[in-house]
C-alpha cells in the first residue's frame, strides 16, 4: 500500500473512530435537540466569545474594542480562551471562506453550537491521529496502537472539557505530540519537532502550557532514569539540549504567548488561603475507577499493573509508573493545587491519566498473547471486585457493568485458542481489543448520559431553551437592533438576559457586562474599590451594570436600558419610551458626553468616597498625582440617623449575630428633612460572613445582593460594599441579612445625592465620533485648551495623534482615556497595539532561527 493510500485509511479510521465515539452525542442532538454545549460556561461564555472573535476579527479589528464589556485589548485578555487559539483561528478561517459565499449564518448562535459539536469530532479525529503515530513509534502494533488512540480519545474527561471548556481538550492533541517529540530526539537526535511542539503549545493557551510543563518534565524524568537500549542521547546531553530546545521553542511563541501570559498577571484576585486536606475522601466522586464525575479508569488497568510478569518490557514499565503516580495523584489535593498554579485546586489534569492509562492498557494487549490463563485469572480478580464492590456500596447500576464479564470471557478464549494452528495472532488481539474499546465506549456513553447530559443540561442546553427569553429571541433582536438604531456609536446599551453577562457578544451590541475568567485589573479596581459598583451575584469572573446609580450611567454614555417587567433597580432619570410585552425600554434623560474636554483637573489622592468621584468625574477629570482636591465633596450622613438592630445582637463594635427571623438586620432611619434633601441614598458597609460558613443574602431594602461562602475560588474577596438606596414609606433603609448566624458587620457611611452635579453638567456634544478597524476617530467643535477624556478604557499601548501629530495619552478617571489638546486642535486619532507587541515578533523570529541553527548543529553532532 502506498503513502497516499495509508494516509487516505488513516484518515478515513480515524473519522469514522470519532463518529463512533461521538454516536450517543449526534443521537440526543438530533432527536431531543440536546447541544454538546454546557449551560453554564459553555453558552454563557464559550460560544459568546467566539461569536465576538469571529465578528471582530471579520471586520479587520484584532486587538482592541469598545463593545467588549466597558471595553478593552480582547486579544489579550481573551488568550485564556480563543484568540491564540490555534484551532479556532483555522476553525474560524473556514468558517469566513464558507460564509463569503453565503453558506453560512454567523450571527445565529445555533449555528455556533452545532459549530462546537463539529468541531469536537474533527478534533477527536486529530486526537486519534497523533496518538496513534506517538504509539506506533513505541513500536505497538496497528491494532494496539489504534487501541491506544481509541481509549484515549473516548475518555469521558475529554467529553467533559470539550462540552463546557472546549479549548481545554486542544491539550489531547499536544500531549501525544510532546512525548512523541522527546521519544524521537531520544532516539534519533532529532529536535526540531519539540520545538515546534513548544512553540504550538505556549501559542495555543498560556494556561494550559504550565501544565504541558509539568508534564514533559515528569515523562523526561522518568525516560533519562531508565533508558531505552534504542537511546543514541547522553543523559546529561539531552538535558542541556532539551532545556536549549524548550527556551528557543517558546521564544518562537513570544509573539503570542507574552501577550497571555501579560493578561494573567494583569488580571486580579485574591490569594487562595484555604486549608487543603492531605487526602481526598473515598467516596462515590473521587473512585476514578467507577461512575465517576470526572474521569473513568477501566477496570483493565489495576489488571496490567498485576501483571508484573510484564515490567520486563521498558515502555510497559514506563506507562504503570505514570498510571501509578497518576492514580496516586488523583487522591492528593495538593497536586491539584500545584497544577492550578498552587491556586484552587482543580482536577484539570486528570488527562494525563486518561493518557497514562490508555497506553497502559494498550501496552497490555500488545503483550496479551504471552500471559499464561492462571496469571489473567488471577489479575483479573481484584480489578474486577472493585468494580463490583463500588456498585453494591454506591447502590448504583450503570449498564457497562454487563460488559466486563464479557470483556473478560474474550480475553480467556483468546488466551485458550491462542495456539490454535492458522490463526493469526492479531486477529487475536483484535478481537480483544474491539472488546475494550466496546467497553470504553460504553463508559463514555453512560458517563455522557449521567455527568453531562443531566437534568439542568437536558433542561438549558438544547434548541428551544436557546430560543426563549431565558437567553435569546427574536423579539430581544428586534429591540436591540432598534435601540442600536437610536442611538449614536459612542453610546450604550445597558441589557443582558437575566445573568446572560455575555449577552452583548452574542446580540452584538455595545453593552457593559462581561464574563470572563480573566480582567484587565483597571476595571476591577474601578468595580470594586473606586466606585464600588455592586455585583448582584457576587462573581470573580464577572461584572454588569451600574448598580443602579445615574452618574455612572451617565459617566459610561448609557443611552437606554432595557428590562423586564419583573426587574428594578433602574437609576433615577431614565424614563420609560416603550414596552413590547414582558420588556420595557428606558431612555437616559441626563446623557452626558462620551468626549469632552476639560481644563478642571482633581487629584485622584485627594478624593475618598465612591459619590466625591462620581462628582469630580462629572465636574472635571481626576489625574494620579495630578491636579488640585475637590472641593464639593459630600458629607458623612450616618451621625445624623438612627441605627438600630432588628432580630440581632450585636457583638462588639464589628459583629452582629443574626437570629432566625425574615427581616433580621439593621434599620437606618433617615430624618424627614434629608429625606426631601436628596433623591437617593448611597449606604456603604463592610460584610463578611462569620460561623457557620455559607453563602448569603445582603438585602438592602428589597434590592438583593448575593455574596458566596468565604472559601469559594470565585469570591471577589470585597467586603467593603455600597448601595444605593431609597428610604421606605416610613423613612426607613433597612439591611437584612441571611442566613442567621454571625456576620462581620460594621456600617461605614451614609451619603445623599440630590443629582444637582449631574443635573448642572454641561451636556452638549461638541464632536463627531467614528470606530473602524480598531481605530477611533474623534472631531472635535468649539473647545478650550485641556485634556479630551474620552469614554473608552485605557489599556497600555494606546498611541494617539492630534492633527495628524503624536500626541501622549494619559489614563484618567481610574480607567478613562485622555488626550491634552490645545483650543485649535480639531482632529483626535486613537490607535491600539498591544504592548511590545512587534518586539516579540521579532524575537520569534530570531529565535525561530536560532532554533534552525541548533536543529542542524544537533543533528550534524549527534
Amino acid at each position: 500500500m502506498n503513502r497516499f493510500k495509508r494516509l487516505f485509511v488513516l484518515a478515513l479510521t480515524t473519522i469514522c473512530l470519532s463518529l463512533l465515539g461521538h454516536a450517543y452525542i449526534l443521537y440526543r442532538f438530533f432527536k431531543d435537540g440536546l447541544l454538546f454545549t454546557g449551560p453554564n460556561d459553555g453558552i454563557e461564555q464559550m460560544v459568546p466569545i467566539q461569536m465576538f472573535l469571529y465578528r471582530k476579527w471579520s471586520e479587520g479589528a484584532f486587538f482592541y474594542a469598545t463593545d467588549f464589556g466597558l471595553g478593552g485589548d480582547f486579544f489579550t485578555d481573551l488568550s485564556y480562551y480563543f484568540s491564540t487559539n490555534i484551532l479556532f483561528m483555522i476553525n474560524a478561517s473556514f468558517i469566513w471562506l464558507f460564509a463569503q459565499f453565503n453558506a453560512l449564518q454567523t450571527n445565529d448562535v445555533m449555528f455556533w453550537m452545532t459549530n462546537a459539536l463539529v468541531v469536537s469530532i474533527i478534533k477527536s479525529a486529530l486526537i486519534i491521529i497523533v496518538t496513534f503515530l506517538y504509539a506506533r513509534y513505541l513500536k505497538l502494533n496497528h491494532v494496539t496502537a489504534m487501541l491506544f488512540a481509541f481509549l484515549f480519545a473516548t475518555s469521558p474527561i475529554y467529553y467533559r472539557f470539550t462540552v463546557y471548556w472546549p479549548f481545554f481538550s486542544d491539550v489531547f492533541i499536544l500531549l501525544p505530540l510532546l512525548f512523541l517529540s522527546i521519544e524521537r530526539y531520544l532516539k534519533s537526535g532529532k529536535i526540531g519537532l519539540f520545538m515546534i511542539v513548544t512553540a504550538l503549545t505556549f501559542i495555543n493557551n498560556f494556561y494550559f502550557a504550565y501544565y504541558q510543563v509539568l508534564a514533559g518534565l515528569i515523562y523526561f524524568t522518568i525516560r533519562i532514569l531508565w533508558r531505552h537500549h534504542y537511546d543514541i542521547v547522553q543523559r546529561f546531553r539531552s538535558v542541556w539540549t532539551l532545556l536549549v530546545a524548550a527556551i528557543l521553542g517558546v521564544g518562537m511563541s513570544l509573539f503570542m504567548f507574552f501577550h497571555g501570559a501579560r493578561s494573567f498577571f494583569n488580571n486580579k484576585r485574591i490569594p487562595f488561603n484555604s486549608e487543603i486536606p492531605m487526602l481526598e475522601s473515598l467516596n462515590h466522586n473521587t473512585n476514578i475507577f467507577f461512575d465517576n464525575y470526572l474521569i473513568v479508569v477501566l477496570f483493565i488497568t489495576v489488571q496490567a499493573l498485576l501483571t508484573f510478569k510484564l515490567y520486563r518490557y521498558f515502555y510497559f514499565r514506563l506507562f504503570a509508573i505514570l498510571s501509578i503516580l497518576a492514580i496516586i495523584s488523583s487522591f492528593l489535593p495538593y497536586v491539584d493545587h500545584i497544577f492550578n498554579g498552587f491556586s484552587a485546586p482543580q482536577k484539570r489534569w486528570h488527562y494525563l491519566l486518561a493518557f497514562s492509562t490508555s497506553g497502559l492498557i494498550a501496552l497490555y494487549v500488545h503483550y496479551f498473547l504471552s500471559l499464561t490463563k492462571r496469571t489473567y485469572i488471577l489479575t483479573s480478580i481484584p480489578s474486577m471486585l472493585i468494580i463490583i464492590v463500588s456498585a453494591i456500596l454506591y447502590k448504583t447500576f450503570v449498564i457497562w457493568l454487563l460488559w466486563v464479564p464479557i470483556v473478560f470471557i474474550v480475553g480467556l478464549v483468546v488466551l485458550v485458542l491462542k495456539h490454535t494452528q492458522n490463526r493469526p495472532n492479531h486477529l487475536f488481539t483484535s478481537c480483544y481489543s474491539i472488546s475494550i474499546a466496546v467497553l470504553m465506549l460504553l463508559v463514555s456513553t453512560v458517563f455522557t448520559k449521567n455527568q453531562i447530559f443531566h437534568e439542568d443540561h437536558e433542561s438549558r442546553a438544547n434548541q428551544d431553551y436557546i430560543h426563549k427569553s431565558l437567553y435569546n429571541t427574536p423579539l430581544q433582536n428586534e429591540l436591540v437592533n432598534d435601540m442600536k438604531q437610536s442611538k449614536n456609536t459612542d453610546e450604550r446599551i445597558d441589557w443582558r438576559v437575566n445573568e446572560q453577562d455575555n449577552t452583548p457578544m452574542y446580540q452584538n451590541f455595545k453593552g457593559l457586562s462581561l464574563y470572563s475568567s480573566i480582567f484587565d485589573q483597571e476595571l476591577i479596581n474601578l468595580y470594586y474599590d473606586h466606585l464600588m459598583i455592586n455585583l448582584k451575584e457576587e462573581s470573580v469572573s464577572r461584572y454588569q451594570s451600574t448598580g443602579g446609580r445615574a452618574n455612572i450611567a451617565s459617566l459610561l454614555s448609557v443611552r437606554y436600558q432595557m428590562l423586564k417587567s419583573y426587574q428594578d433597580n433602574l437609576p433615577d432619570y431614565f424614563k420609560l419610551v416603550r414596552k413590547s410585552g414582558q420588556y420595557r425600554i428606558y431612555e437616559n434623560e441626563q446623557m452626558l458626553p462620551a468626549v469632552r474636554v476639560t481644563n478642571q483637573y482633581y487629584d485622584a489622592r485627594e478624593l475618598h468616597t465612591p459619590i466625591d468621584r462620581e462628582h469630580a468625574m462629572i465636574d472635571g477629570v481626576i489625574l494620579n498625582h495630578e491636579g488640585h482636591p475637590y472641593q464639593k465633596t459630600v458629607k458623612n450622613l450616618l451621625k445624623d440617623t438612627q441605627v438600630k438592630a432588628v432580630n440581632a445582637n450585636w457583638n462588639g463594635h464589628q459583629s452582629i449575630h443574626i437570629k432566625k427571623f425574615t427581616n433580621s438586620g439593621i434599620t437606618l432611619h433617615i430624618p424627614k428633612p434629608l429625606q426631601k434633601k436628596y433623591d437617593d441614598f448611597y449606604v456603604t458597609l463592610f460584610v463578611k460572613r462569620g460561623a457557620p460558613d455559607s453563602n448569603s443574602t445582603i438585602t438592602v431594602n428589597g434590592y438583593q445582593n448575593h455574596r458566596l461562602f468565604n472559601d469559594s475560588k470565585y469570591k471577589t474577596g470585597q467586603h467593603h460594599l455600597l448601595y444605593r438606596t431609597k428610604p421606605n414609606q416610613n423613612g426607613d433603609i433597612h439591611i437584612n441579612l441571611s442566613p442567621s448566624g454571625t456576620y462581620q458587620f460594621e456600617l461605614k457611611g451614609l451619603y445623599g445625592e440630590d443629582y444637582q452635579t449631574l443635573k448642572q453638567a454641561d451636556k452638549r456634544k461638541l464632536y463627531t465620533y467614528r470606530e473602524s478597524h480598531s481605530k477611533i476617530n474623534i472631531q472635535l467643535r468649539d473647545h478650550s485648551k485641556g485634556i479630551a477624556v474620552i469614554n473608552i478604557p485605557y489599556r497600555d499601548g494606546m498611541k494617539a495623534t492630534v492633527d495628524g501629530k503624536s500626541a501622549p495619552v494619559k489614563k484618567v478617571n481610574y480607567f478613562m482615556t485622555g488626550v491634552p489638546v490645545n483650543s485649535n486642535d480639531k482632529t483626535i486619532e486613537i490607535s491600539y497595539r498591544p504592548p511590545f507587541f512587534f518586539l516579540m515578533i521579532m524575537l520569534s523570529l530570531l529565535s525561530a532561527f536560532i532554533g534552525y541553527l541548533f536543529r542542524r548543529w544537533i543533528f550534524q553532532n549527534k
